[in-house]
């Protein structure tokens, strides 16, 4: 009758209604088209232009280095690619992880190449939704941890399971590193180097959300429900590299900024109180977002060569 066709009009409407204002928040925080993208002439993450011109620089120097592009398949099938930098079939492999929105050449601008000069073997992974890997959700780490044991799966059918293997992660790909600790990584993960890390996925979602878009405690729910509708995304509440690094005798560097104001510094701290037999952290005073290199460079190389040569 009328009226019931009243009402399924009714409900139309409100359900477009929600899914369209489901979709806005998916696409700010989670979505990435990654097409036709340009891995170094990304939009400025620094204030200081000097410093982010010097990254860049770098960062067009390292991707002039000739490497071979390599490719794996995620647990659920997505294409996984990077770069892969050979300096000897007796060298360790460093695996690098980017972080959000960032590229690996770009994130590694300086220490991609310091691990080149000093012998390594390098791979700069393209994380899942980013340039060559496939995918449009960002997961923050809930998925791209997950890939972590993919290159890993990777790097050992190619070059043995002796093949003594490190991981890298900045800022993301700090904190996807660090959740991995405890997926029973193979004996040859001798160490877990991680740049800025925040606690949780949940945690920094809610922080950014709070913080750089003022968005009140109501649309968090918004936020978590698009994630589920729109990129299939449960975001776990006890998913975090605190309980990560609880379970796992892997060694954990960390490393972050005092001045850090998109992932605070004491997130990394909370990592460390975890499990302070396995895990040690040094900070930098003034040092701002995944930068910490550039405002003591003697003192940050010091600690990732003590770093690998205790543990690696």
């Amino acid at each position: 009758d009328d009226n019931m066709i009243v009402l399924i009009i009714v409900l139309s409407v409100l359900l477009t209604a929600v899914l369209i204002g489901l979709i806005v928040p998916y696409y700010i925080v989670f979505y990435s088209p990654h097409r036709n993208a340009d891995e170094i002439e990304t939009e400025p993450f620094l204030d200081d232009m000097d410093m982010f011109n010097e990254i860049k620089a770098q960062a067009r120097k390292l991707s002039e280095i000739p490497c071979s592009r390599v490719q794996t398949r995620a647990y659920d099938g997505v294409r996984l690619s990077g770069r892969y930098y050979h300096k000897s079939d007796d060298a360790p492999l460093c695996i690098c992880f980017h972080g959000y929105r960032g590229s690996s050449v770009l994130h590694f601008s300086i220490i991609g190449q310091f691990l080149q000069d000093e012998g390594y073997n390098v791979l700069l992974v393209d994380q899942r939704a980013h340039f060559g890997s496939g995918g449009h959700t960002i997961a923050y780490g809930i998925r791209e941890r997950r890939d972590v044991l993919s290159w890993i799966e990777y790097a050992n059918g190619r070059f043995g399971k002796d093949k003594p293997i490190y991981l890298f992660g900045i800022s993301m790909g700090a904190a996807t590193v660090v959740m991995a600790a405890d997926l029973a990584l193979p004996d040859n993960v001798r160490l877990i180097c991680a740049d800025c890390p925040y606690s949780s996925p949940r945690d920094i979602i809610f922080y950014v959300a709070k913080r750089w878009y003022k968005c009140p405690r109501l649309l968090w729910a918004l936020i978590r429900v698009s994630a589920l509708v729109y990129g299939h995304l449960i975001i776990p509440r006890n998913l975090t590299a605190a309980n990560a690094v609880r379970n796992t005798d892997k060694p954990v560097l960390l490393i972050h900024g005092e001045a850090d104001c998109f992932v605070p510094n004491e997130m990394s701290e909370e990592i460390r109180l975890a499990n302070p037999e396995c895990v040690e952290r040094h900070t930098f005073p003034d040092a701002v977002h995944g930068v910490s290199y550039f405002y003591d460079p003697e003192r940050y190389i010091a600690i990732l060569r003590d770093f690998i040569k205790r543990n690696g």
